[in-house]
């Protein structure tokens, strides 16, 4: 054979081992792609996925930029023990692992172990910390090796949120839940498209251990945040409603309660606390009794019933009417009044003033009870009222009132019009509505006649920097005439002066309003008595800027709302009357006096600056001691050592046990 024919051989040769080659890889990647491709992505899909991740959710303010909710940044910290040269990891080890011992319980000698032989068995992704806050994450990268950068010295984190509330549970239910599995409540919910951060997708890699870690570092995404939202709530007021709200039904082991105090002239929503008992006996925010429970609301509901008379029948309220020493059968039922007296008659304002369900219910059958189309009348006078339609405040889960209509007659018999409808209506019964929907009568009749849409939001603040502000909206200019209002607050002043209402006392301010004192098994024969007790007003009385609605459902040992609900709603009177007009801040401002106390350092650096105070940093270390001084408070150094026993005094209770 000539050396061209071995050339040309050779080369015959290597392009068929190539050919060859190139056929097995490409049988192979066949294989893999068809035949075993759904078995090779389902492998893949295990380690490795895409998830949404949100950006930084907005806050939540009260009215005065008070933080009511926010989210928190916490970071479970890794090392790669791996990427650090060798150099820099063994001279600087001991440095390290030193500096861990300070800012956790294991020792020195104990980190170095860990540390080294996880080096030795090549761990890319051990974890140090769990749940760590960025002060801590912050601090951790200024330590040795750490202090290189990701790729040098290893350090690496997954960032995780969680919402907090600073008040706890100050208008809990009110501010809501932003829930993952489930649906938020609350503010939450209502502006959750403005208050959700913008979305991105990242790629997560499962590591031996279970933990999935981004493959890209967090750090170089930028998400914007999310809106804000300003609160027309005012949390020196809602911590005086929620704390007298409270002692009430501790005091009468109620099942729950609402309080909600309501800017008259606007209609915006200063404070609104809903507890309800658990099974332990503490109270919590739970359910929004205030806007999502419909009850019958006894007499409280007299001041519309009266009102409608008054307006539609121009009802005389001098007029005597027959009060039948408090007690009247209507159709085979008796009818009573809550507090016993002998009065055959009265007028109605006086009926009224001592909250007299017979005279309520005499005045409306002699008026409406006697043929079919006096009870329309009466449905309608009701309905000029604008008191059968939900009040539309932003949160959801308000429900519409419920008046049987005359007219239906396709209900179910319970719900039928009946000749106990009008008497039993007239003081608040046969009918529901929520408290919330009740306050705003009260607040309108304050108001001179106009019915404002009661309010939580006072601004949003988009994610660009713009903002809205929410204006006050009028739902119905004049409920009645002006004569007509006047009667009525001359009613509800003369239950503060002369009826049911005047064992409540309040300095400095006057106030009017009316007690309402709910049977809630009334057809219950032999059953358990059981009532609400509540009380809704307004004041001051001659220029109303607060209305207040307080029900405390299910009280045991008394239910009268003059001795249950009253002294609630006199508390917050006479409190918030106390406060003038001095806000929040303002009353920081002049109170800028600190104990002396000590702990660890960036703790109470991020607590002076929330709470707006001076200070000067003197200390060089974790442990601190604060100094307070008439401008400012001085950090000073506290040397902590671990062989003595060291004096907790002026720590909190999670930094004494720490050391």
């Amino acid at each position: 054979m000539d050396r061209k024919s071995e050339l040309l051989l050779r080369v015959y040769v290597v392009f068929f081992a190539f050919a060859l080659f190139a056929a097995v890889i490409m049988c192979k990647v066949v294989k893999i792609t068809l035949v075993e491709g759904d078995k090779w992505r389902e492998l893949g899909g295990r380690n490795v996925k895409w998830v949404d991740v949100k950006g930084e959710r907005g806050n939540i303010y009260d009215q005065h930029g008070n933080l009511l909710a926010t989210s928190l940044p916490y970071f479970d910290i890794y090392v790669d023990l791996v990427t650090s040269p060798d150099r820099l990891f063994d001279e600087n080890i001991n440095a390290l692992s030193r500096k861990l011992s300070q800012v956790s319980s294991k020792s020195a000698a104990a980190w170095k172990s860990e540390l080294v032989n996880g080096r030795k068995k090549g761990k890319k992704y051990y974890p140090l910390f769990r749940n760590a806050t960025k002060d801590k994450r912050d601090l951790l990268k200024t330590f040795p090796i750490f202090n290189k950068g990701k790729h040098k010295g290893g350090l690496q984190w997954e960032e995780k949120r969680t919402r907090e509330k600073p008040y706890k549970l100050l208008a809990s239910r009110t501010i809501g839940l932003d829930r993952e599995n489930a649906s938020k409540i609350g503010l939450e919910r209502t502006y959750d498209a403005i208050l959700e951060g913008e979305k991105q997708k990242r790629l997560l890699r499962r590591f031996p251990g279970g933990d999935w870690l981004p493959v890209f570092d967090p750090g170089e995404t930028n998400q914007k945040k999310g809106g804000d939202v300003v609160t027309t709530l005012d949390m020196h007021i809602q911590d005086i409603v929620h704390h007298e709200l409270l002692e009430a039904c501790e005091a009468y082991a109620a099942q729950g309660g609402t309080a909600v105090v309501m800017e008259v002239e606007t209609g915006a929503i200063k404070a609104m606390a809903n507890l309800k008992r658990l099974k332990s006996g503490n109270y919590n925010e739970e359910y929004n009794y205030a806007v999502g429970r419909l009850s019958e609301p006894g007499s409280t509901f007299k001041l519309i019933s009266s009102l409608a008379m008054i307006e539609d029948k121009k009802l005389d309220i001098t007029k005597q009417i027959a009060l039948n020493k408090g007690k009247k059968k209507f159709y085979n039922h008796w009818m009573r009044d809550s507090e016993r007296h002998n009065l055959e008659i009265a007028t109605f304002k006086h009926a009224f003033e001592i909250s007299s369900n017979v005279g309520m219910a005499n005045a409306a059958y002699s008026l409406y009870g006697r043929s079919r189309s006096q009870w329309v009348e009466f449905y309608e006078a009701l309905n000029n009222l604008g008191v059968m339609e939900p009040t539309g405040i932003e949160i959801a889960g308000e429900l519409k009132p419920y008046f049987k209509n005359p007219s239906n007659k396709k209900v179910e018999p319970n719900k039928k019009w009946s000749g106990t409808t009008v008497p039993w209506m007239a003081h608040g019964y046969e009918l529901e509505m929520t408290p919330l929907q009740i306050l705003n009568v009260y607040n309108a009749v304050a108001n001179d006649g106009r019915m404002m849409k009661p309010y939580l939001t006072k601004e949003l603040i988009f994610s660009d920097g713009t903002s809205k502000k929410i204006a006050p909206r009028v739902l119905k200019q004049k409920i009645a005439s002006e004569e007509a209002i006047k009667k009525a607050q001359e009613m509800l002043e003369g239950v503060a002066e002369r009826g049911t209402a005047k064992r409540l006392k309040v300095t400095n301010t006057s106030f009017a309003g009316k007690t309402g004192t709910t049977r809630l098994n009334y057809w219950g024969g032999n059953d358990k008595k059981e009532y609400n007790a509540s009380f809704a007003g307004y004041f001051p009385a001659d220029n109303p800027k607060y209305s207040v609605m307080v029900v405390i459902y299910k009280p045991e040992g008394a239910y009268y709302g003059s001795t249950v609900a009253g002294p609630v709603f006199q508390d917050i009177v006479q409190r918030v009357s106390g406060l003038g007009n001095r806000n929040l801040p303002e009353f920081v401002e002049g109170r800028k006096v600190v104990k002396a106390h000590s702990g660890y350092n960036a703790d109470y650096k991020k607590l002076l600056e929330f709470v707006g105070l001076d200070y000067s940093d003197e200390s060089k270390g974790n442990w601190v001691h604060m100094k307070p001084d008439s401008d400012v408070v001085t950090i000073e150094k506290r040397t902590i050592k671990k062989t003595v026993v060291p004096d907790v005094k002026g720590m909190g209770l999670r930094d004494a046990v720490y050391v």
